[in-house]
């Protein structure tokens, strides 16, 4: 794959029933079990995702602009509940990326499925940031997605920070100034929308 491109793919599963997990893809629902979660809803009606929700947020910028600020817009292009898919459009100053969350019932009752994640550098400037790097990162953040939306799912109740942070620090595919990114944009996070 060239630099300006990286592609993810991450399985998941979840001991919960796919009718119950889907609705949670949904920035409202996230502030139920994103520890944190902040974003600023642009269009999004009945408070529920659907074709074209619109929202944005700066929590991504570590991951997807190795930056500890930088607002990233999010826009829904495929809303199918029937079949339990859901796809992002994210836009930001560096990358325009599909995000696509397809999942399914895994036949025992559970959910299965994919967290598939591409990300294209928008000019040849920006393509230089993409590459092995950026592919880490992009994967740490899907993992963690997982694992927050898995306990949530799976234990009735959200990850607390303390929890959360030490999976994030204990990763050992981020470097030390992935790390420090990732605090100090917390602390972006907790002075924009107080």
């Amino acid at each position: 794959m060239s630099e300006d491109k990286v592609k993810i793919v991450l399985p998941v599963h979840i001991n919960a029933p796919v009718e119950k997990v889907f609705p949670l893809c949904c920035p409202v629902e996230e502030y139920r079990w994103i520890p944190g979660w902040r974003c600023h809803l642009i269009h999004c009606p009945n408070d529920k995702v659907e074709l074209g929700t619109v929202f944005s947020e700066v929590s991504s910028a570590p991951f997807l602009l190795s930056s500890f600020k930088g607002k990233t817009t999010w826009t829904a292009i495929v809303h199918d509940p029937v079949h339990y898919k859901l796809h992002f459009r994210l836009d930001n100053k560096k990358s325009s990326s599909l995000y696509k969350i397809e999942l399914q019932d895994d036949g025992r009752g559970g959910t299965a499925g994919n967290l598939d994640f591409t990300c294209n550098a928008i000019n040849e400037k920006a393509a230089g940031y993409n590459g092995k790097n950026t592919a880490k990162k992009i994967l740490v953040m899907l993992s963690t997605i997982s694992a927050m939306l898995q306990h949530y799912c799976e234990a009735g109740n959200m990850l607390n920070f303390k929890e959360l942070q030490k999976i994030v620090l204990s990763e050992s595919r981020l470097s030390t100034m992935d790390k420090i990114r990732i605090g100090l944009n917390r602390m972006v996070v907790l002075a924009m929308y107080k």
